[in-house]
């Protein structure tokens, strides 16, 4: 499946990394139009198999990342709220369960809907001075039902969810990155490089070798986390790619005082080594 019939979003592709540029009108409403765009994109992202590793989601609009779900779709769900809501968590979860690393980074206002997308992303990064997050749900009317609630809760625990839903306020960067939303709030100058660095060294992890990785956090608790910790590093040995590569490491330096010292720069440049 192309991607030639997005309205919505535009994606580009540099080697195994994909970013996507959200571009819709002057709010990036999530109305019927994006979330059409966002299930393309996930079906292309599943067929897309080790050709994408990282997925990278940003803003075309300096003020806005996602608006917030369109009311008007809120509203024609009172016929039937619970299916409407179902079809929202079905396509936010998506996101989740994808193979790829999904990156989020918020470099305006989310709300919403928007936060429901963002909180099922892997990775969130804020841009300081400009990132403003809100669960606005309920001074509208209604309540966050599109998984934030489960997402919040895990991510900044019973309490502060509570106050993200219930007060329905702004969150700045800092914020954020305290109560445990983002991954990290940036200054703007910095958010390129330290992006550039990430997403080139996850995109030298295998795509099978990433799920694995992820399948071993989804577990709901201790022994059957340790169960799939067990079970994907059979997987990867199984694969054949380990071996050699740790032979690679120590021919570099590993294992030596030297090596270590430089241990970040020197795995990160296995992947060149490797037989084409």
């Amino acid at each position: 499946m192309g991607l030639d019939s997005l309205t919505t979003l535009t994606v580009t592709q540099d080697g195994p990394v994909a970013r996507v540029l959200i571009d819709h009108g002057e709010i990036n409403l999530m109305d019927a139009a994006m979330m059409g765009d966002l299930w393309r994109l996930v079906k292309w992202l599943r067929a897309a198999g080790d050709r994408v590793r990282v997925v990278v989601l940003e803003s075309a609009n300096p003020d806005f990342f996602i608006a917030h779900v369109d009311l008007a779709l809120l509203q024609a769900s009172v016929t039937d709220p619970e299916t409407a809501v179902g079809s929202f968590q079905d396509m936010v979860g998506a996101f989740r369960a994808l193979d790829q690393v999904t990156v989020g980074v918020v470099a305006g206002r989310v709300a919403g809907g928007g936060m429901e997308l963002l909180v099922n992303l892997d990775l969130r990064f804020a841009v300081r001075g400009r990132a403003v997050f809100n669960q606005v749900e309920t001074g509208i009317g209604v309540i966050p039902a599109g998984s934030g609630p489960q997402h919040l809760n895990r991510l900044l625990g019973r309490g502060r969810a509570l106050e993200v839903i219930l007060g329905h306020d702004d969150l700045d960067a800092d914020l954020a990155e305290r109560y445990g939303l983002v991954n990290r709030a940036l200054d703007a100058g910095d958010v390129g490089p330290f992006l550039d660095r990430l997403v080139e060294r996850i995109a030298t992890v295998p795509l099978a070798d990433i799920a694995d990785v992820k399948a071993t956090l989804a577990a709901p608790d201790l022994e059957t986390g340790l169960a799939a910790e067990r079970s994907a590093f059979a997987h990867v040995l199984g694969r054949g790619a380990a071996l050699p590569r740790m032979q690679r490491f120590l021919a570099a330096g590993g294992q030596t005082p030297g090596g270590e010292r430089r241990l970040a720069e020197l795995v990160a440049g296995l992947h060149r080594m490797e037989p084409a």
